[in-house]
């Protein structure tokens, strides 16, 4: 029996089937009345962390998510996947667009100390923001190893053996444990969390910590200013601006990489 224990991130987004309506003042986007799940991401990680369980490679899978109390929806789709444990770090609604991956990154820091785990699994990024950044932040702050945009993972004694995508092919890591991983979209499919599954994790206790802990881990002026949109925002180009960005892309198709034939000519 293993005794190696995983520690997975999980985000509560806006849902990607939604179309998201931008606030009227350009600030944000509306989140009332929206639905929200599960990061596609952070799923892949809660997917590869349970199957590693069903290994009997990882003794225990412990979700955890930063956020207003909502986020213990998202904690018990995890729970529901396979999770054994959740923990929810609570951000009042009113200061969520305060947190950032920086202070993400030193929560989960903590709490992999706390835990004593051997491994973070995280999604690469979140839809909401893009930023791909708490995976790395994590593990700078542990002093970790990391093996990002993972597409396939495999534990091989005291080491994780991680396959990631990179523009000349395919790149393969062997990291000594404990180590940071974050998942890419083709490290697998995971599973529906069915409401039979759901409905159980009503009544595990999960693990809440106050704010006033939150902001015990995080340095003070982590939290000093709010997020604060460029008053150009949304930029509105000029035909200027526009025929300057079309010189700087030049030689590129729309979203889809270089246009071979515009190079050849």
């Amino acid at each position: 029996m293993a005794e190696l224990r995983a520690l997975v991130a999980v985000k509560r987004v806006i849902d990607f089937a939604v179309k998201i309506r931008v606030k009227s003042d350009g600030t944000g986007v509306v989140t009332d009345g929206v639905k929200h799940s599960m990061n596609p991401f952070c799923e892949i990680a809660v997917e590869e962390a349970v199957r590693l369980k069903e290994k009997k490679l990882v003794k225990e899978v412990i979700a955890v998510s930063c956020g207003p109390t909502q986020c213990q929806e998202t904690i018990r789709t995890a729970l529901a996947m396979g999770a054994d444990r959740g923990i929810h770090v609570e951000v009042p609604a009113a200061e969520v667009d305060r947190l950032g991956p920086l202070q993400v990154a030193r929560v989960l820091a903590k709490l992999a100390e706390k835990e004593k785990v051997d491994l973070v699994l995280l999604g690469k990024q979140a839809i909401d923001d893009d930023c791909n950044q708490t995976g790395q932040m994590t593990a700078g702050f542990l002093d970790w190893p990391q093996g990002t945009f993972a597409s396939q993972v495999a534990l091989e004694g005291d080491k994780v053996k991680v396959e990631r995508e990179v523009d000349g092919g395919l790149e393969t890591l062997r990291l000594k444990l404990p180590a940071v991983v974050t998942a890419d979209l083709r490290l697998n499919e995971p599973r529906y969390a069915t409401l039979p599954n759901i409905m159980p994790t009503g009544r595990v206790q999960l693990v809440i910590l106050a704010k006033s802990l939150l902001s015990y881990y995080c340095e003070k002026n982590d939290f000093a200013s709010p997020f604060q949109p460029a008053k150009d925002f949304p930029r509105r180009l000029t035909k200027e601006s526009q025929e300057e960005e079309d010189r700087s892309d030049q030689g590129w198709g729309p979203g889809r990489g270089p246009d071979l034939q515009a190079l050849r000519d």
